[in-house]
């Protein structure tokens, strides 16, 4: 990126963090950066598309969002359309693109970039259905229960590790669901515990990958299926995110690529999309390419 960001809008998720002290970091790192900022804090769901819209007629140089994956999926809703890019500042649990984009999940370091760098600009694709839009995944079934039992108050105590304690309890009780499937016009039915709808190949902790193909910037959204939870399958967990290496075991896991995905499970499960939890399992999702800019570490060595 040549040009110099001088005027940025801050969205502040107050209910993330672990405590930081965020004003004084952003402070700070924009003083130092020589960029003048202002701040707009969320207060409830929606706040942040309507910060974004509006920041937008501002006429600045890019749109920051301090907060999770939740919090930036509203941000991008706002930026649609728009050709301003978009600074993650890393304040979830999890931080799925901010880990998937490199971007340091510390706030003085994600800070300093702006003033620092290098940086450039990567444009990632956007998911959406029923006039909503998501950058990383929808999940129905298994892990839409472990962000359903994830509470605040818990992940606000212990971090990620929130998402382990509920996994072992969501795990204990899940049942197996037939998900059918549209994508691209070619119909599949699959008997599964989750189905992901993913924009992402990672999970967002140790920048462990569902699988190393997966691209932001593809064009494509990829539907993965975990069929079953046995000893087969943490084994081929264990080697996948170890080697990472796209899952080969069709009795465990299926894995398709689209641009237009129909999907529903009988019975109907829970529902989740950027950690949000959705009333509505039945979905039609498209794929927007290229739909949002965003600031990242310019990979050294790069020409």
């Amino acid at each position: 990126m040549e040009e110099k960001i001088k005027n940025i809008h801050i969205i502040i998720n107050p209910a993330s963090g672990k405590g930081e002290s965020t004003l004084p970091v952003i402070n700070a790192s924009m003083k130092e950066a020589g960029i003048k900022w202002e701040a707009s804090i969320t207060h409830q769901a929606g706040d942040a598309i309507q910060f974004a819209k509006a920041a937008v007629k501002e006429g600045i140089d890019a749109l920051a969002v301090y907060g999770g994956d939740g919090t930036l999926m509203e941000a991008i809703s706002g930026l649609i359309g728009s050709d301003i890019p978009l600074v993650i500042l890393p304040g979830g649990s999890a931080n799925v693109m901010a880990t998937e984009l490199d971007i340091p999940t510390d706030l003085k370091e994600a800070c300093m970039l702006l003033g620092h760098g290098p940086l450039e600009t990567k444009t990632i694709d956007v998911g959406q259905f029923d006039k909503r839009y998501f950058i990383v995944r929808i999940s129905i079934g298994f892990e839409a229960d472990v962000v359903k039992g994830a509470g605040r108050e818990t992940k606000n105590k212990i971090g990620i590790f929130a998402y382990f304690f509920t996994a072992v309890a969501a795990l204990k009780k899940s049942k197996k669901a037939v998900y059918h499937l549209k994508i691209d016009e070619q119909e599949h039915e699959v008997e599964g515990l989750a189905c992901f709808i993913t924009n992402t190949g990672n999970l967002g902790f140790s920048k462990i990958p569902f699988d190393k193909h997966i691209d932001v910037s593809d064009g494509l959204l990829d539907v993965i299926v975990v069929r079953k939870a046995n000893l087969s399958m943490f084994k081929l967990m264990v080697v996948t995110f170890l080697k990472r290496e796209r899952p080969d075991n069709l009795e465990l896991v299926k894995h398709w690529q689209g641009k237009d995905i129909i999907v529903s499970s009988s019975p109907k499960q829970a529902a989740q999309c950027d950690g949000e939890e959705l009333e509505k399992t039945h979905l039609h999702i498209k794929v927007i390419p290229g739909a949002i800019k965003v600031l990242v570490p310019k990979k050294m060595g790069k020409v």
